[in-house]
């Protein structure tokens, strides 16, 4: 198929403590008019609760289907969704899990710690050109807790990691593991995917900087929280933070940095 191009993107929830900022009915404007100009192949949303969600649908129309359960009690809630093209890919899975000792049941979670949080997978199979070999991957997409106990983090990732080694033994596609970690390159969490053994994935987005900005508030300590894992084939050149601002009103997309990238299948 050659090269296929992917997305991180924590859309943020609607609150008003974001202000001039608030998603709805502020942000979600820009966000509609930068999608349906710059939509990637394949997107995985963070933060997106039920109405963003049904906003995504009518954003990206038809040309894409948008997967992703909520995290809560009868699935509602903020959801990881995945949004890919109906005219590039044949959809073979999705499921939604939990990172909890109990990943296929609805609002669990790891211990005394509320709400849970999720992982949503799709399988997706490009579709080729005439006479060349369709080859599947997988896609991860994960919001991991946000907590002052890094353990939760290091364990949300080794649920999503477990998972990732069985579909792999079961079928050795290419993956891609993204989301929003809440966790520093040089963190105990993080440490959890470097030392994976079974796994070995790269990092696609190590010189990409600081992704989490507040808005560019001058008074955080700016870090990059957001990350891309593949063990994929990828373009180095393709890698980049969307930094965009409306020239208009200095209106952001959100308070982190999507960012962007191309596999080769």
């Amino acid at each position: 198929m050659g090269k296929v191009s992917i997305m991180t993107f924590n859309i943020r929830y609607n609150t008003k403590e974001d202000g001039q900022y608030k998603l709805h009915p502020y942000r979600y404007e820009y966000i509609d008019q930068y999608l349906k100009e710059n939509a990637a192949d394949v997107m995985g949303f963070q933060e997106v609760e039920e109405k963003t969600q049904r906003l995504l649908e009518g954003t990206l129309g038809n040309d894409y289907l948008v997967v992703g359960l909520g995290r809560l009690r009868n699935y509602t809630d903020e959801s990881n969704c995945i949004a890919f093209r109906r005219d590039k890919f044949r959809f073979l899975s999705c499921d939604t899990f939990w990172l909890s000792p109990t990943p296929g049941i609805c609002d669990s979670c790891p211990v005394d710690v509320y709400p849970g949080r999720v992982c949503t997978t799709v399988t997706l199979v490009p579709i080729p050109e005439k006479g060349q070999p369709a080859t599947p991957f997988r896609v991860y997409n994960t919001h991991l807790f946000h907590s002052p106990d890094e353990r939760l983090r290091a364990y949300g990732l080794y649920v999503i990691l477990e998972r990732m080694r069985r579909d792999k033994a079961e079928a050795d596609f290419p993956v891609v593991l993204m989301g929003d970690f809440n966790s520093t390159p040089d963190s105990t969490a993080m440490e959890a995917i470097y030392k994976y053994a079974p796994l070995k994935l790269t990092d696609v987005t190590t010189d990409v900087g600081y992704t989490y900005h507040e808005y560019e508030n001058p008074d955080l300590v700016k870090t990059k929280i957001d990350y891309i894992f593949t063990d994929a084939k990828y373009d180095p050149v393709s890698v980049e933070k969307i930094t965009c601002r409306r020239d208009s009103d200095g209106m952001f997309l959100t308070d982190h940095f999507p960012i962007k990238f191309e596999i080769e299948l």
